[in-house]
């Protein structure tokens, strides 16, 4: 017997031998490819990334990636990169003119969301989803991206119609940060065309340049060897590559093609400084960084550093946001980090914050002496294992996700790959090699980066911040001399101040559940608790690696007096930044690292709760938070000092900006100046905030769970997480009190107002638009709204983008609630020429009445059903959209029908319904309208 158990002793060290002397990985060996997606090279040139994967269900991803931008361009071509993109929605062969958005939309893909394309410095990229389950839409997909790819037809009528749109883009960017940008990129960017070339362009070559100047953009960079296809999705791969030889193969590259160029940003032996100021602007920027050479990142071994390099990140970035819980920090945020430069020939080391007023010079001094205590003093092994638990958390959840990975992940994955050869080894690949090489990393190797990063040679401070008389702003001199300033070195060591301690102290006895339902239609299991807590349980199988968590009492801020207001504005942000329990908020991140956990409290007009998400594996600490934000919020007065010093810095210029003074005065004038809706809340409003007041609201609010309803969506079984219930939200308090909330808002405006704003220095307007009527709520009367909200949003598209060139981006939106009065709100926003706003007024009102005299066309109405009946087809195979169904059902106390028999609801509308609908819910004449307009524009 000794001697067998002897033999097994021996047998258990050599096996466990043969696990610890597993072969070190070769760091000098390439990055491995995923084995998943199929990669190959057509003779012309044309790269292509083929992947079958089952998210969205019945969707396919197709991506074209052009390997130039705005740094392709002459100076002659400025901005034309960018209208390339454009073009590509305004005729090609096989869709002329306009005629590829209205049948993309024709097919349930959503301008902007299915479809959309974006133009960099060094590349342009457009994506496009559509459905997989028929064939001929396939094909056509196909098609599209092939006329993008070569096809283009670059009409000229075309061209000078997209003039409007583009020079509509171009005025949203307008304003302060605008003029500030043009003033320190030079600087930042030092010596380099970057300065030169944001892929907007001017204002000036966009009115007056020449066609055949664009044309010749698209003709030298929409070449093969500088493009890839991407197909990721439902589909075959042998089919997919088969496709992609037929569409692709024949384009020819140009015979004298130009050279595609790589950029450097020059560098600097002494510091590059640039101050810049601005009347509009709403707050200070602080960057100072140090410029670097990149490093490739092709090998194991380049891998590696990238992880030494995101575990310094880490821990950096956790000592900054323990100082912001301090009142007196001078800065709102800040972040300093190792990472890629926007020149893809360079990296940086850099450090960003954003300054308290006055406190500039304050806030640099700081980030120079925090990085000077780690080049002195290093960082600590405990903080090093806290950053290696975190990092391996996320490396894992994305391992266990990679079968539930959306398709768009995908391809975003492989066009970083096509352009700047970004390793796509795989999660599960990553996570493995992650675990391997994390050991190995020794804290030495990471506290000499600072040394290596932070150089004498390369620096560059950037400072922007509003134009205000007595606003302390310094000098260059001044800022050179703080660079230098010896004193900064005199540094002391960081002391961690992490408890051991668990969460919960206390013993919890479970109590057993009173009642237990299931509702077989909507898959969930309804559990009452002991205690008068209503649990509401939706398994599903959408995710591996997520659990989705709501919790909602009816009440919030309408049981508020209005004098309390600006206390209940801000109870739930101070009670999450003091931390819970026996932890501050900087001991909380540290005791919540490695864990893959949010909750957060919340409180708004009709009710008060919790939103929250998790792992699977550390769904007890969940519940361990939700208890003990009942049951030991935690007093902080320093939380609440620190919460309304960086409110009253960050909320104390908005007013300077237009666009935030548009949004303010838009919202006080429908509400009619309502002191309990609050847009954007000013300086004086948050001083009036009284802390413990703000302590007796949240006791107030959530002393009582009985009447809560909590909500768990997510990769669960109902046996698993009942024992978590009934030990934690079973000990829940209840004090018997029943409630509800109260109407005490006040009511969109009786009678119809015009108001115009001026303020600004550019020609740049805004203009919205706001219908809001009560109405009687039920299913048929709320997606009639939605539809005719959808029916309006296309033809503002056909109509005042395309026609008449009047915005970039019209944005419509539709807003229904049950309480605490039945009630729609459908708003217009247009940013536009202040010359356009009375045009675009009367296009809009022309569109909704037309809809109510002869309802939206057919084709509309088709259009409207299929984006509807797609975007619900991939909705309902996502956590989110039951959390919020289940949640919504419940609150309003709706059928389940309202998403039981969607799709049939749907199909079963007709014109003349929808003609009814906008008849009987939408006045015409009674409306809100802010318009925005310059100073000293006459109006």
């Amino acid at each position: 017997m000794r001697t067998r158990k002897m033999m097994y002793l021996w047998l258990a060290i050599i096996l466990s031998g043969s696990v610890f002397a597993q072969k070190p990985l070769d760091l000098t060996a390439p990055m491995p490819v995923d084995k998943n997606v199929r990669i190959g090279k057509l003779e012309n040139g044309l790269t292509y990334y083929i992947r079958k994967n089952a998210l969205p269900a019945k969707r396919v991803e197709l991506r074209l990636a052009t390997n130039a931008g705005s740094m392709q361009e002459t100076d002659a071509q400025v901005g034309l990169a960018h209208f390339t993109e454009h073009m590509a929605f305004n005729g090609s062969k096989n869709f002329p003119k306009n005629e590829l958005v209205s049948y993309l939309q024709s097919i349930g893909v959503r301008f902007g969301a299915d479809i959309n394309a974006y133009t960099s410095f060094d590349e342009t990229v457009y994506m496009l989803q559509i459905p997989s389950d028929k064939p001929d839409i396939v094909e056509k997909g196909y098609k599209v991206i092939s006329d993008w790819a070569g096809f283009l037809t670059m009409d000229g009528k075309e061209i000078d119609a997209e003039r409007g749109v583009i020079i509509e883009e171009h005025r949203m960017g307008l304003g302060a940060e605008d003029r500030m940008r043009k003033k320190w990129f030079p600087t930042a960017f030092y010596n380099s065309l970057y300065a030169n070339r944001l892929p907007i362009g001017t204002l000036q070559n966009l009115q007056t340049f020449k066609h055949e100047l664009i044309r010749s953009f698209y003709a030298d960079w929409y070449r093969p060897n500088l493009q890839a296809v991407i197909v990721v999705g439902d589909v075959n791969l042998d089919s997919a590559e088969a496709k992609i030889k037929q569409y692709f193969s024949a384009f020819k590259n140009p015979a004298e093609p130009k050279e595609k160029k790589l950029y450097d940003v020059s560098g600097n032996k002494d510091p590059l400084i640039s101050i810049v100021t601005d009347k509009e602007a709403t707050g200070s920027m602080l960057i100072y960084f140090t410029k670097h050479k990149a490093i490739p990142n092709k090998t194991i071994g380049d891998y590696r550093q990238r992880l030494v390099n995101s575990l310094y990140n880490t821990m950096m970035n956790a000592r900054l946001r323990e100082l912001q819980q301090d009142p007196n920090c001078p800065f709102i945020m800040a972040d300093a980090s190792y990472g890629g430069f926007l020149a893809r020939t360079m990296e940086a080391y850099m450090c960003y914050a954003s300054p308290k007023e006055n406190q500039i010079e304050e806030a640099l001094k700081v980030l120079i002496s925090k990085n000077e205590q780690v080049k002195q003093f290093g960082f600590l092994q405990t903080e090093l294992d806290r950053a290696k638990e975190d990092l391996l958390s996320k490396y894992e959840s994305a391992s266990k996700e990679v079968e539930k990975n959306e398709s768009a992940n995908f391809c975003s994955e492989y066009v970083q790959n096509f352009l700047i050869q970004e390793p796509i080894p795989g999660a599960k690949t990553e996570f493995n090699y992650a675990k391997k090489l994390m050991d190995d990393i020794k804290i030495e190797e990471i506290n000499v980066l600072t040394k290596k990063w932070l150089t004498e040679e390369n620096q560059v401070v950037v400072i922007t911040t509003p134009e205000k008389q007595g606003l302390k702003i310094p000098t260059d001199k001044q800022v050179s001399e703080i660079l230098k300033d010896v004193k900064l070195r005199n540094v002391t060591a960081y002391v961690d101040n992490f408890k051991a301690q668990p969460l919960l102290s206390k013993e919890l006895t479970p109590k057993k559940i009173i009642s237990k339902t299931e509702n077989k239609e909507l898959g969930t299991t309804e559990i009452t608790l002991s205690n008068g807590v209503k649990v509401v349980l939706k398994p599903t199988d959408f995710k591996n690696d997520e659990i989705l968590m709501y919790a909602q009492s009816p009440g919030g801020l309408s049981l508020t007096e209005a004098a309390d207001y600006p206390s209940g504005f801000l109870t739930t942000t101070v009670i999450d930044r003091a931390g819970i329990g026996e932890f501050d908020n900087s001991q909380l991140e540290k005791k919540l690292k490695g864990k893959n956990i949010s909750i957060s409290p919340f409180l708004d007009q009709t009710s008060e709760g919790f939103n929250g998400s998790v792992s699977p594996k550390d769904i007890e600490t969940l519940f361990q938070l939700a208890y003990l934000y009942f049951d030991a919020p935690r007093k902080d007065v320093k939380a609440f000092e620190s919460v309304v010093s960086e409110m009253k810095n960050q909320m104390k210029l908005l007013g300077n900006n237009p666009i935030y003074a548009f949004y303010d005065t838009l919202m006080k004038t429908t509400t009619q100046n309502d002191p309990r809706q609050i847009a954007i809340p000013t300086e004086d409003f948050i001083s009036k905030a009284n802390y413990d007041k703000i302590w007796s609201i949240y006791k107030d609010r959530f002393s009582n769970a009985g009447d809560f309803t909590f909500f768990f969506v997510g990769a669960f079984t109902v046996e698993e997480i009942t024992p978590l219930l009934e030990k934690y939200l079973s000990n829940l308090p209840n004090t018997g009190r029943t409630e509800t909330f109260k109407d005490v808002y006040n009511k969109f405006p009786a009678k119809t107002i015009d108001f115009t704003i001026k303020k600004g220095a550019d020609d740049k307007g805004m203009l919205g638009i706001i219908f809001s009527e009560d109405y009687t709520w039920n299913d048929q009367n709320n997606l009639h709204l939605l539809m005719i909200k959808e029916a309006i949003s296309i033809k503002a598209i056909e109509i005042i983008r395309e026609k008449m060139s009047g915005v970039y981006s019209p944005q419509i939106q539709m807003q229904i609630e049950k309480y605490p009065t039945s009630s729609y709100t459908l708003m217009g926003v247009f940013g536009c020429s202040p010359k356009m706003e009375k045009k675009i007024t009367k296009a809009l009102i022309n569109i909704i009445v037309e809809i109510q005299k002869n309802g939206p066309t057919l084709v509309d109405l088709n259009k409207v059903k299929e984006q509807m009946l797609r975007q619900r087809e991939t909705d309902a195979k996502t956590n989110e959209f039951w959390l919020r169904k289940l949640s919504t059902l419940s609150f309003n106390n709706d059928p389940i029908t309202n998403v039981t028999n969607f799709e049939q609801r749907v199909k079963a509308v007709t014109v003349e319904d929808l003609k009814t609908a906008a008849q009987m819910m939408i006045k015409k004449d009674h409306f809100v309208r802010v318009s925005l307009v310059p100073e000293g524009k006459k109006k």
